[in-house]
């Protein structure tokens, strides 16, 4: 047969779901062998007991009426099915939490686990300690089971509270967080108000329903060594300045000529920042200035947030001549200038974060038309894991808002430093969201990362960070951006540039087409995201982005993208198929690549179970391709077979039977739960995947999601948005045709001409 040659541009196709179904999987694993002995450990638990108690009497920490207590879990029993919820639900004790905690630390690396936070009083100690010493639970199976599974029962140390400082830090700006229940708590805040013991204007507290309760102050080491005594503190860490960089604005030269104006484009983006210049003429009729602050707005960042501001217009300026004319952009700008806050010399007002993100709160509330924001500033400081910034829970709640907005954050610029100073600086850590790293080019024209950018790994549920590059430039090889001077550009270079480009993208996607929404849009960037083996994942992450947004949208004859969307909820099993047509007798490679993301509820409580809910995802390359059993005196027999063949009919009468669901690729292992967070990203909100097989090895090729919840999350169910492409690049005709024609539901995404883009004022 001949194999089609030519290769043209078709709209991918959307309305995959309506294939999919509901399916039963069972699921299988038995448990791991326990640590310790229920008996052997009890005493030990007791002890540990005891041991809170006399601290307590001691006062060695500044107790209040309720205590914060920790149970350590023995690693490798970090999974929800392991947590201790009986010795939770005694009476007296209330879960408030958790984090990892770190057992050793070696050449291999640290190995940690999983830690609970427990509120509970001198009488929930005393009632605990009686249930373990009278055995009243004794002959309790899960009990005993779940006991023995615990490392320690025992206080937070002073070294695990205080995180992120550097040994030259000797005061400044820092974030407290504390349990939740100090916030109903008129005492406990005066204890905490005492020990902090700073005028009213040296503090900020801002809490949330449900949630920790964050204050940043101006503190010093002193201040440090007075509240690692206070019980309810669960962390503090240094708050960085404002990491916006300086605009240079020694180079100015002739900008490319403005677009002309064909009416407002319909899709509204919105950047929070410095403010911009909208009276300039590449901005004036594509941007609204929103002054979000009265104090007067400052040079510097004001050309920052020009020059942000003309990156989600125009992308990438550097290969436009002075004397090309700029493509009419199809994206407006809302700007809104939340910097700078104060000019008082008080080091909370002037820092302008805590303002600003109440302000990013207010704004994203109020306007719910607005599905995507681009946010190119935060506080200088590498994320850390065991807890979470006010800033990027802010903006992981606001995305869980009914119209679910859309993040884009710069990742920050400090890849230079050593590790882990290196890493993604809040709010880019957030996990409904993306973080947006640079690229740029070396001396033969190849894309690498900008040394600057931040690198991962991001935190538990978005351990995949930054989640793509974009083009931020080098000194070698700046960007070109829109200037303050009317009909200038400049140059600069950063993930301050880099994000709003990506933020840009996205919202072209949305406005060529209105069947693709913001979430939709991430799945499909990253997606499509070039991977480089000369790269780590914590360097690129998914990849570096398609210079082309048409390109997104388009796929070609012989590699055919298929749009899936919908709900899941937890512990439902649906079956996804990849649409195929007959492709019996055809001996090729098949190349097959998915992303699968989610919109995941949060717990703040918890950093080590902050995403709620995920989707897990099963490969099944052959719907005939199963499985079968036997349990035999010297163990249980597995054999592989095709159904309907003289193979499986031989295989029963032998006394085999046959498992539930064929045979899944990679199989399926039972592996731990920190194994299957770090190579399956369990719990993430994002996992990209690709595969080559033989057209010979499939036959109606699925995939199956489970959904999957922590207690915490109830049954809601989560939107999931899944791109997959199929690509078969020998394939004797034109996939794309021969696909539409079999699966008549399937729809071409409609890409929208110019005149339904602009709104005519």
């Amino acid at each position: 047969m001949e194999v089609h040659q030519m290769s043209n541009k078709h709209p991918i196709l959307g309305r995959g779901e309506l294939y999919v179904k509901d399916i039963e999987k069972r699921y299988y694993g038995g448990p791991q062998k326990l640590p310790h002995t229920y008996h052997e450990n009890k005493l030990a638990l007791i002890k540990d007991i005891t041991s809170i108690q006399e601290e307590v009497q001691r006062n060695d920490e500044i107790f209040l009426q309720e205590k914060v207590v920790c149970i350590r879990m023995e690693p490798k029993f970090e999974a929800k099915s392991y947590s201790p919820d009986m010795l939770l639900s005694v009476d007296g004790i209330t879960p408030i939490g958790g984090r990892k905690y770190v057992i050793s630390k070696s050449e291999e690396g640290l190995v940690k686990s999983k830690l609970y936070f427990a509120k509970t009083s001198d009488r929930g100690l005393e009632n605990l300690k009686y249930i373990l010493e009278s055995g009243q639970k004794d002959n309790t199976v899960t009990w005993q089971n779940q006991i023995s599974t615990i490392r320690t029962i025992d206080l937070l140390d002073s070294t695990e509270k205080i995180s992120g400082f550097s040994g030259t830090w000797d005061s400044g700006l820092v974030e407290i967080v504390l349990h939740p229940f100090i916030w109903n708590d008129a005492f406990a805040m005066q204890q905490f108000l005492t020990l902090l013991d700073l005028e009213a204007d040296k503090y900020k507290i801002s809490g949330y329903e449900n949630g920790p309760l964050f204050c940043v102050a101006v503190c010093d080491h002193e201040t440090l060594e007075r509240l690692a005594k206070f019980n309810p503190l669960r962390t503090i860490h240094p708050l960085g300045e404002l990491n916006i960089p300086n605009m240079r604005g020694s180079s100015f030269f002739d900008a490319p000529v403005p677009p002309l104006y064909k009416g407002t484009p319909q899709m509204r983006i919105g950047v929070f920042d410095g403010g911009a210049d909208s009276t300039l003429p590449h901005l004036k009729d594509f941007v609204t200035a929103h002054e979000l602050t009265p104090i007067t707005g400052h040079p510097a960042l004001i050309a920052h947030g020009t020059a942000v501001c003309g990156a989600v217009l125009y992308g990438l300026l550097n290969y436009k001549s002075s004397t090309e004319q700029l493509e009419t952009p199809i994206v407006s700008v809302d700007s809104y200038r939340v910097l700078p806050q104060q000019q008082t010399g008080n080091p909370i007002e002037d820092s302008g974060l805590y303002p600003a993100i109440d302000q990013i709160e207010q704004i994203v509330h109020n306007h719910t038309e607005t599905a995507l924001y681009n946010l190119s500033f935060g506080p200088r400081g590498a994320i850390v894991d065991d807890d979470i910034s006010r800033f990027t829970y802010a903006l992981d709640r606001l995305s869980m808002l009914p119209h679910h907005p859309l993040f884009c954050v710069a990742v920050g610029n400090d890849g230079d430093l050593p590790y882990p100073f290196n890493r993604i600086q809040a709010p880019a850590d957030l996990v409904n969201g993306l973080g947006i790293g640079a690229y740029t080019f070396d001396r033969n024209g190849e894309k690498v990362r900008a040394s600057y950018s931040c690198i991962g790994p991001g935190r538990e549920g978005c351990k995949v960070k930054p989640d793509v590059l974009e083009f931020g430039g080098s000194p070698e090889n700046p960007a070109v951006l829109i200037s303050t001077i009317p009909n200038k550009a400049t140059v600069e270079c950063g993930t301050s540039f880099s994000s709003p480009i990506v933020t840009g993208k996205l919202g072209k996607m949305m406005a060529l087409s209105s069947e693709i929404s913001q979430h939709m849009a991430k799945t499909l960037l990253i997606h499509t995201a070039e991977d480089s083996d000369e790269y780590s994942i914590e360097e690129i992450g998914f990849g570096f982005c398609v210079d082309d947004v048409t390109n997104i949208l388009n796929c070609e004859d012989n590699k055919v993208v298929v749009l899936y969307e919908g709900n899941i909820a937890p512990k439902q099993n649906i079956q996804l198929p990849i649409l195929l047509p007959d492709i019996n007798g055809l001996k090729c490679n098949a190349n097959i690549t998915w992303t699968l993301s989610t919109l995941s509820e949060l717990n703040p409580n918890d950093v080590d179970s902050y995403t709620c809910n995920c989707v897990e995802d099963y490969f099944y390359p052959h719907d005939k391709h199963y499985n079968y059993f036997k349990n035999t005196i010297q163990g249980r027999k597995q054999k592989a077979a095709f159904a309907g063949t003289d193979a499986e009919k031989e295989l029963y009468d032998l006394g085999y039977s046959r498992s539930d669901l064929p045979i899944s690729k990679p199989p399926k292992q039972f592996l731990s739960e920190d194994e299957l967070r770090s190579q399956h990203l369990k719990w993430d909100t994002v996992t990209k995947k690709t595969i080559t097989m033989r057209t010979s090895s499939l036959n109606n090729p699925f995939f199956i999601l489970h959904g999957m919840n922590r207690d915490i999350a109830g049954t809601t169910p989560m939107k999931y948005f899944v791109a997959i492409t199929v690509e078969i690049p020998k394939y004797p005709g034109i996939l794309y045709d021969d696909i539409l024609a079999q699966y008549r539901n399937l729809v071409p995404i409609n890409i929208k001409v110019e005149n339904q883009i602009f709104v005519e004022l």
